[in-house]
């Protein structure tokens, strides 16, 4: 048997069809393949970004895996390179062993046609693929978590770690009625808040999100190129579950209303994430006081993020963020890493977020 990777084209459809039949039916279908062979470059509008989709074939014509690379535009130590992200892999070997070949070559595909190559998400080092990309040289780094807790009552009613046993559900539930979690979310946060700020909701990325990301890029060693055309094309402004904000044309924030895939842990709570955002580090801090208040008039009951930079994380700690343990993670290419080194240097000034790689989809399910 001899397999091969080519795009996916519309003669592959009624194949990729069958692929998710038997994944699906193996209970190995995370996501499925496309139904319809996407457009050759989807990512036109946005301007240097350049999206693929390939499948595996065998002999017969059958489909046996397929992943997605999104090339764009990146800051790697002062110079813009094309960097892809590898994504959304899927491989009939998960629950066939005489496929187990495919992961592999889907991935050895992936960096002959992009040697500057990350990965992002991938559900924590226990997963197949984060466990493989160490095992070749990768660099995989976590992107660390962080909440707050707007409404301690609906917390304490809904938070999954809280209510995993009969004795954890008679705390919470005691703390949340008593009004003890409450009186000391107050008391806790008081210590945090600060005054009013001058924040606007943002209606439009334009032209001064370019001399924003111009006079900010030197602070990070990576991160996405975060110019007008790019915002636009992520974060769609007919999209009603995002909303940005700004302070002063200094800087800005992306949130979003989150419906998360897994309510195991979120439960009922309206949840809202700070996706994205830049800023110089003196703002910094005023961007996430903007971005928690801005929660606060879409009634969250909690914020999340995940933030590498050490500024966004400084200033998430001091906003009255706590830190919890995080599955998102992010693996870069051995030839990503070299332009990095000293890698240790350059890890705490990395600018990766939500709003990076796939990382969205889990919270808009």
């Amino acid at each position: 048997m001899s397999l091969r990777v080519v795009l996916y084209r519309a003669e592959h459809q009624a194949a990729a069809l069958a692929f998710n039949a038997r994944m699906r039916a193996a209970d190995g279908l995370l996501f499925p393949l496309p139904e319809m062979a996407p457009e050759s470059n989807p990512c036109f509008a946005a301007g240097q970004l350049e999206f693929r989709h390939y499948v595996v074939v065998d002999d017969a014509g059958e489909v046996r895996g397929g992943y997605f690379i999104r090339s764009q535009p990146f800051w790697i130590r002062g110079r813009v390179h094309s960097v892809g992200h590898y994504t959304a892999p899927l491989s009939e070997g998960t629950v066939a062993k005489r496929y187990m070949p495919v992961g592999g070559m889907m991935l050895a595909h992936a960096l002959a046609e992009q040697p500057l190559l990350f990965a992002m998400g991938m559900g924590g080092m226990d997963r197949p693929l984060p466990r493989m990309l160490q095992a070749m040289g990768w660099a995989v780094l976590e992107t660390p978590f962080y909440f707050l807790v707007l409404n301690a009552r609906r917390f304490l009613r809904n938070v999954g770690p809280l209510r995993s046993s009969a004795a954890r559900r008679l705390a919470a539930d005691a703390l949340a009625f008593s009004g003890l979690g409450s009186a000391a979310l107050k008391v806790a946060q008081a210590m945090h808040r600060r005054g009013p700020l001058a924040a606007q909701p943002l209606r439009e990325f334009g032209a001064w999100t370019d001399e924003i990301w111009r006079a900010t890029a030197p602070e990070y060693s990576f991160s996405a190129v975060r110019t007008a055309d790019y915002l636009r094309f992520i974060y769609p402004p007919d999209v009603p579950s995002y909303y940005s904000v700004t302070l002063n044309a200094a800087g800005w924030v992306e949130m979003l209303d989150c419906q998360p895939h897994d309510r195991s842990y979120f439960g009922d709570m309206r949840v809202a994430a700070l996706v994205d955002g830049v800023g110089p580090a003196a703002v910094v801090r005023s961007l996430v006081d903007c971005a928690v208040e801005a929660a606060r008039a879409h009634n969250a009951d909690i914020v999340i993020s995940n933030q590498m930079h050490r500024d966004w994380g400084a200033a998430l700690r001091r906003a009255g963020f706590w830190r919890g343990p995080s599955n998102y993670l992010l693996a870069i290419s051995r030839e990503i890493r070299k332009l990095l080194e000293p890698l240790d240097e350059a890890v705490p000034r990395i600018h990766f977020n939500r709003g990076d790689g796939d990382g969205r989809v889990n919270l808009i399910y």
